[in-house]
């Protein structure tokens, strides 16, 4: 195809993203070029936009929740310009012990694209086909572009074990906490109760059947989970990774329970393991999820039995990503998932 020019957004440094023009990647072998269509904005990402952590080098191009087309197959058998894709953001190899095994996530050669690498926050991007899937033709970019962070809480959810019959306390009532307690509602759990803050993410909770609900603003988290479940539950799974929330997780676990900590904490902190060794609980901590974790997700997501369109509550562009950043930054409206319209 002719080598042409796209936009492209590029963070310069905190709270300076700028748009400029650059060549349409050429794929390389084994490569496909996709359209950019939808991007999500993660919480880490904002994280890096609002202050330097240390963990990334600027300047850098973000984005890591993507849904597009196929713009150019360049003759990788199974895929024709202009199906629906969505980019895994894992730069796994596939064929270390790791990956055969299926846990890509581990990978020696496993980068988080548009943090360790260049992301999506561009018109085109090219990339290996074993990080490329389809999506249904039926649905929408907003949604496919939501199936990286859902991605996430279904695998939050798969290694708590068998929740059928199992009371779930979801901790976080952001966009992944929701997803997580609409997942383990699918997993024939006894109970799924989701735990957090804000009037608007218990509306936007109920909206998606989600109707067992704690608003730690109104009412102290104990107090809440003993008048939900009557007991202490057998799962917690800490989307929030903020303050002692771990610790909240497992003082209200039971014996013999699980907690997973998929909150990515900023810092350390002290860690009651004097209760989780005394009640024989598995603590397990995770941040992604497997190749067939995101393949499942896209089944889920098109199953009806979860609904994440929902979700997505608003949309910027690629001239307007630093608006985007300063809406999500000043709270004033409620919102869910914030995304960039590309293409």
């Amino acid at each position: 195809m002719t080598i042409g020019i796209m936009k492209q957004a590029i963070l310069m440094g905190p709270h300076d993203i700028i748009v400029e023009m650059a060549p349409i990647p050429k794929p390389a072998p084994g490569e496909i070029l996709v359209k950019v269509h939808r991007l999500g904005i993660c919480g880490s990402d904002t994280h890096f936009y609002e202050f330097d952590t240390g963990v990334i080098e600027y300047p850098l191009v973000q984005g890591h929740e993507m849904s597009g087309e196929v713009a150019d197959a360049n003759g990788v058998a199974g895929f024709s310009n202009g199906e629906k894709v969505i980019v895994i953001p894992q730069t796994f190899c596939g064929v270390c012990a790791d990956c055969r095994a299926g846990h890509t996530q581990w990978c020696k050669d496993n980068k988080i694209v548009g943090v360790f690498s260049p992301g999506m926050a561009q018109e085109y991007v090219s990339f290996p086909e074993r990080m490329i899937l389809k999506f249904p033709e039926d649905m929408s970019y907003d949604v496919a572009a939501a199936i990286e962070p859902f991605a996430v809480a279904v695998h939050a959810c798969e290694i708590s074990g068998d929740l059928a019959g199992k009371n779930v306390l979801v901790l976080g009532a952001g966009v992944i906490g929701n997803m997580a307690a609409q997942v383990a509602n699918t997993m024939n759990a006894k109970k799924v109760v989701l735990a957090g803050r804000k009037q608007y993410r218990m509306d936007f909770a109920r909206q998606v059947g989600i109707e067992n609900l704690i608003n730690t603003d109104e009412q102290d988290l104990t107090e809440g989970v003993f008048e939900q479940f009557g007991e202490l539950p057998d799962v917690i799974i800490d989307f929030i990774g903020v303050g002692d929330s771990l610790n909240d997780a497992i003082r209200l676990c039971r014996r013999g329970g699980t907690v997973i900590v998929s909150g990515i904490y900023g810092e350390l902190l002290p860690t009651d393991m004097f209760t989780v060794q005394d009640r024989e609980m598995r603590l397990i901590g995770t941040m992604t999820y497997t190749l067939d974790d995101f393949k499942n997700s896209i089944e889920l997501a098109n199953s009806g039995k979860v609904s994440l369109e929902p979700l997505v509550t608003d949309h910027f562009t690629l001239e307007t990503y630093n608006e985007g950043y300063g809406f999500m930054a000043a709270k004033s409206s409620p919102y869910m998932k914030v995304m960039i319209d590309i293409a």
